[in-house]
């Protein structure tokens, strides 16, 4: 309720400077302007989808709240174009190469990636952006054949895409903090030969009787 939206003459400026920052790689695609297409790291289609990110996200911002299908429909065409280069990446024909870094409680690191290593990354954010590009594209053709239940089968559906989608993650983070807390646990086990207890939390659950009622030790009334 708080959120703080941008004046029609702020979003027009801005819109225009993300066109404007757009059009570059997209006329790179067709060897037109500074840019050429030896400069596309990939294919010329590569440079038009990159710089039709900037320039969809542009028309978003200048079609703005007061033409909404018109702001869904080029807010969904730049996460298309995310999900385009992404899925290229992953699942495009040729060698990948690519450096990244990894940052785990118990591994961490930079590398030089190439292969199905590089390709993973990427494939699993492209499956997410997919399927958040298919639930906008069906919220926003329910929006313009005038809201629910019009399509509700299929939004749904949709919904179960993007969860389907972030479970790979979801669960990693759950065995990451299940590793990181036993990990914690054994340390703390091996330098004071005691098993770590929350003592607040105890403490609490003895002040409002949890503990004894589960043990079989309730006081009598």
């Amino acid at each position: 309720m708080n959120r703080q939206q941008l004046t029609p003459g702020a979003a027009h400026l801005l819109g225009l400077l993300l066109i404007a920052a757009g059009i570059l790689p997209m006329l790179a695609a067709f060897d037109i302007g500074p840019l050429r297409q030896e400069d596309i790291n990939g294919p010329p289609w590569l440079g038009f989808v990159a710089g039709g990110i900037f320039a969809a996200g542009g028309a978003a911002l200048i079609a703005g709240p007061q033409a909404p299908l018109a702001s869904g429909l080029f807010g969904i065409l730049a996460a298309a174009g995310l999900a385009a280069i992404g899925n290229w990446i992953a699942f495009g024909a040729g060698e990948r190469a690519c450096s990244g870094s990894i940052s785990l409680p118990w591994l961490w690191g930079t590398s030089d990636l190439s292969g199905l290593a590089c390709r993973l990354p990427f494939g699993f954010g492209a499956l997410i952006v997919d399927a958040f590009v298919c639930y906008a594209t069906i919220a926003l053709l329910q929006k313009a054949l005038g809201g629910p239940p019009r399509l509700a089968r299929l939004l749904k559906f949709a919904e179960w895409l993007i969860v389907a989608s972030l479970a790979p993650f979801i669960v990693l983070l759950l065995v990451m903090g299940l590793v990181g807390g036993a990990g914690s646990a054994i340390r703390t086990r091996w330098t004071t030969g005691a098993w770590p207890r929350n003592e607040a939390f105890i403490a609490r659950q003895k002040a409002r009787g949890l503990l004894g009622r589960f043990g079989g030790s309730r006081k009598p009334d």
